[in-house]
């Protein structure tokens, strides 16, 4: 029995005397409430599963020019899925911009070596395409790095699968959904795919779901601001700033993959608070 019941209990045992003491006991409560919330503690719906990542891919350059001062603006943690052989080159992230989303605790992840689709190749190619790019991260960021993984094209089947699990500690594809707790699979961790036609209401509406049904939002961008692939998969600047203001203001925790990972593993044990070593 805790302290407010201890005094519920008082209050009922003293009969109409003890209205007093009922009146401590809600207003304890109260104070528990607005305490937790002062501390960054997750409410019980949090802690239940209701979270959102935010993801990017590639390692485009676009993300250190255009995305990191958003993210820090809205004091939004990511995970960066990056081409390990990419890094350093022309239109890509250099080492000391992608050390410089390292350094303010966001996850650096493997998007594999060249961006292959997986299911195409050789069993030796499938084993270089993921060994070497987990090295390669690991050397240049450190042994946080290249623990988690996602697909290029979300192209995985499963001998590709079974690869993964011999080097990383979950998947992400581009299969749309939500991660509920029953059920998770950490090899194929779902998403919501952002691209040039994403609204903030749609983004919202993701949210929302994410809220009412207490599931993870891992949320999935490319380039940002520009579009050298010519493709769909980008986000303009305005936009994505519309983006993470709405991801702030969600009052879920945001964490990354590594982190949502481990609260989907121990599911007792709340994510951390929303901006929890991020400004």
């Amino acid at each position: 029995m805790d302290i407010k019941d201890r005094i519920r209990a008082m209050g009922a045992a003293l009969g109409h005397s003890g209205r007093a003491l009922k009146w401590l006991a809600a207003a304890f409560s109260v104070t528990l409430v607005l305490c937790a919330a002062s501390l960054g503690i997750a409410p019980a719906a949090h802690a239940a599963g209701a979270m959102v990542s935010v993801t990017f891919d590639d390692g485009w350059a676009s993300q250190y020019d255009n995305a990191l001062p958003i993210l820090e603006k809205y004091g939004v943690p990511a995970t960066m899925y990056v081409l390990s052989g990419s890094i350093n080159t022309s239109d890509y992230m250099s080492q000391a911009q992608i050390q410089a989303f390292a350094s303010r605790g966001d996850e650096i992840a493997s998007h594999t070596v060249t961006h292959p689709d997986l299911t195409k190749l050789s069993a030796a190619e499938l084993e270089n395409e993921l060994a070497q790019s987990k090295a390669t991260l690991q050397q240049m960021f450190g042994p946080s790095a290249g623990l988690d993984f996602a697909s290029p094209y979300g192209a995985y089947n499963a001998t590709t699968t079974a690869a993964v699990r011999k080097h990383y500690a979950t998947q992400r594809n581009t299969d749309d959904g939500f991660n509920a707790q029953a059920g998770f699979d950490p090899y194929n961790i779902l998403v919501q795919n952002v691209d040039s036609s994403t609204t903030t209401a749609t983004v919202q509406r993701w949210i929302n779901t994410a809220k009412a049904n207490n599931t993870w939002l891992v949320l999935v961008y490319h380039e940002v601001g520009v579009s050298l692939g010519q493709d769909i998969y980008h986000t303009d600047t305005a936009v994505l700033d519309s983006h993470m203001a709405a991801v702030k203001n969600s009052g879920l925790p945001m964490v990354t993959v590594r982190q949502g990972a481990n609260a989907r593993a121990s599911p007792n044990t709340p994510p951390p608070a929303s901006n929890a070593g991020h400004r």
